[in-house]
This record gives C-alpha cells, sequence and structure tokens, in this order.
C-alpha cells in the first residue's frame, strides 16, 4: 500500500473552503447511507439547458445497470493487480495525494439516441491511469485491463449476480488522457456519476469509464476476466453487422462523429424571422472540423459557426444564423472530424444492433 491510511478527514489535502461546504452540504464527511433503496438510474436533460460548453453536475446524465453501491472515504479502497509485479492497493488519501491532471472531455452513453441527451461534457480531474500501471509494473505478457466497480447485479436471468465489469486493452490504459477521476468541474464526483473515483477514457463510449472502481486486474488475455464473461457483459455493447449471411461483431468503443439540434425542438412552430439554430457536436477521433445545417432536409448545407476551437476530446458549441421564411421546414446538422469521418444521414441498414446512433435527425419547423 501507498502511504499510511490515513483518517477521513487527512483526505481534505488542502481542499478550498467552497469544496468543504460542498461536502458538507452532500453528506460525504458523514457515515450514512449513499444510496440505499434508490435502484439504478437512468438520467438524461435536454441540451437547451446547458449554458455554455461544460455540463453542470446537476444536468450530468446518469446511467446504472445495477443499484448505486453505498460507499464511504473511510472503507474505500482501490486494488491493482493480476499480471503485475508489484500489486498493491490504494486509499482515496493516498489517490489525491499523486500528481493530478485535469481534462475537458464528453462522455457518451452507447444507446444515445440518435439526437438524444444521455452526453455530457465536463472538466475532469485525476491520477494518469499510466501512471499507477508503472507503479504496478505490467508483466511483458499483459495485454488487456479488467475494470470492476462497487455495484453487482444480474445482467441476465441465467447469471450470477457479480459486479459490473469492463475489459479494456492495456493500450488504451496507458494513452495520456485516459484517468482514474476524482474530480467533474473542481468538485469531488457527485455520487451518481462515481464518487469517491472513477475510470476516464476519453473519446470511448461512457460504459467502459466505470464508476466506484474499486479494483483494476491486468490481464494476458481478455478470457482471464472471468467476472466480465461470467455475468454476460461480454453480450452487451457489440457492434453487430449483418450483409447477405455474414455476420459480424466487434466491440464498440471509440465515440462516432456526431452533432445534435439543441434549439430548436422537433414539431416547433415559430414566427418569420430570423433565429439562432444551436447545437453541440463531439466526436472519439480527433477534434470536430465543421458542421453543416440545411433547412430543406439535405438539398442544401451551410456552414454553421463553431464557438471555440476545438480539442480532441471534448465537445463545441455551434450555432447558426437561420432566416426562417414562412413553410415547412426540415433542419439537420452534420458533423464532421479531422480524422475524416463524416456523420452519416441515415443509419446503416446492415446494423443490427441498437449502439452507435450517430445518423442525421429531422427537426420540423412549421414558419408562420
Amino acid at each position: 500500500m501507498i502511504g499510511r491510511k490515513r483518517r477521513a478527514l487527512t483526505l481534505m489535502f488542502s481542499v478550498t473552503r467552497r469544496e468543504l461546504l460542498w461536502l458538507s452540504s452532500s453528506g460525504l464527511l458523514v457515515r450514512r447511507p449513499a444510496f440505499g433503496t434508490e435502484g439504478p438510474q437512468n438520467l438524461s436533460y435536454p441540451l437547451r439547458t446547458i449554458d455554455g460548453s461544460i455540463t453542470p453536475p446537476n444536468l450530468f446524465f446518469v446511467r446504472d445497470h445495477f443499484n448505486p453501491p453505498d460507499i464511504s472515504i473511510e472503507s474505500w479502497s482501490i486494488r491493482i493487480e493480476g499480471e503485475v509485479a508489484h500489486p498493491y492497493e490504494l486509499t482515496f488519501s493516498d489517490l489525491v495525494e499523486l500528481p493530478s491532471k485535469k481534462i475537458e472531455a464528453v462522455l457518451e452513453c452507447a444507446g444515445n439516441a440518435a439526437n438524444g441527451s444521455a452526453v455530457s461534457n465536463g472538466v475532469w480531474e485525476g491520477v494518469s491511469f499510466a501512471a499507477l500501471l508503472e507503479r504496478a509494473q505490467p508483466n511483458p505478457t499483459a495485454s488487456f485491463v479488467m475494470l470492476e466497480g462497487a455495484d453487482s447485479g444480474k445482467l441476465f436471468e441465467d447469471r450470477s449476480a457479480l459486479p459490473y465489469s469492463q475489459i479494456i486493452p492495456l493500450q488504451k490504459c496507458r494513452e495520456d488522457a485516459s484517468l482514474i477521476a476524482y474530480k467533474l468541474n473542481d468538485l469531488l464526483l457527485p455520487k451518481r456519476n462515481g464518487f469517491p473515483a472513477r475510470a476516464l477514457f476519453p473519446g470511448w463510449y461512457g460504459m467502459d469509464s466505470v464508476k466506484w472502481l474499486k479494483r483494476i486486474v491486468i490481464l494476458k488475455a481478455p478470457e482471464q476476466g472471468s467476472n466480465f464473461q461470467q455475468s454476460g457483459m461480454d453480450r452487451l455493447y457489440n457492434r453487430t453487422r449483418q450483409v447477405s449471411n455474414d455476420v459480424k461483431v466487434t466491440r464498440v468503443s471509440s465515440i462516432q462523429v456526431k452533432s445534435s439540434v439543441a434549439w430548436p425542438n422537433d414539431k416547433t412552430k415559430l414566427p418569420a424571422g430570423k433565429y439562432s439554430v444551436w447545437g453541440f457536436a463531439w466526436t472519439g477521433a480527433g477534434g470536430v472540423r465543421d458542421v453543416a445545417l440545411t433547412s430543406d432536409a439535405g438539398k442544401t448545407w451551410d456552414s454553421a459557426r463553431l464557438e471555440k476551437q476545438t480539442n480532441p476530446h471534448s465537445w463545441v458549441r455551434w450555432t447558426y444564423s437561420w432566416q426562417a421564411a414562412p413553410g415547412e421546414h426540415v433542419l439537420m446538422s452534420r458533423a464532421s472530424d479531422e480524422s475524416g469521418n463524416r456523420q452519416p444521414i441515415e443509419r446503416d441498414a446492415a446494423r443490427k444492433d441498437g449502439y452507435e446512433l450517430n445518423w442525421c435527425v429531422p427537426i420540423h419547423v412549421s414558419v408562420r
């Protein structure tokens, strides 16, 4: 174990007065049930409610597979083990005393609807995943990492109740942007978003950024992650394409290029005039290069304005000045990224799964 185990208040690691007040009001300094009987949560909020480009923690989307766990700072720890030379354990106090880094990154549910709001963008802070791995010294044969959360349950009736887990390539864990995060927007993680700590893999869909992280197991091969296989998680989050009789199954990982119209809503009625149509665009493969908008169902496209220079991990807010003439209009936004990917107009007909829903969604607007 790194360092000595300390009492709960030593985790404050020179917190600000604001953070201390936040902790007190949130109940994180007292030992009491954090979740109890709340049950799994499925929460998202309209993108039009977000001012600027950072999603406030209270508007951050939530997706749970099982009941959220009851975790206290005093009892929480994370263990790194498996195919390593030096397995070890960290308390929360140990974790926050290590060098930290910040990154602005978008997180999206793999099953987010084509114009859905199960996507959020925040400023994350935590410890480099690569640095933690370096301390453990993975063996030369190590290739994958199984991440295990403190939440558990049944994914399928024919499977046992087991902790939530995902298996990630070791190479992804070693990327500079990959973190064990304990802060969101300069505050400790909200309970529902993974407190005390979670994995964060910018550029990948959210199911891999395991919340309430308690165990990191280094593996030679993915088949060694027994909880992952036995729970049936290997049956979820797979990309399935069928062409004739050939079915190809691959694991969903990188976020597909996507844009969403935050305003106006579908079936909006407006008087004729000039309006600012706006939304967000993001991708897992480099930054967003451009966003185009159509008001005639794709016959013509005009460039929207990006409100800031994009980076490889966060979304960008875009706006378009629309002179709305009387009539029926169909608006769509379409994003392209720096890797040459362009948002599709329609869903790939060969796809037989419910993930990576990134096609352009028609927004019908009546102007009078």
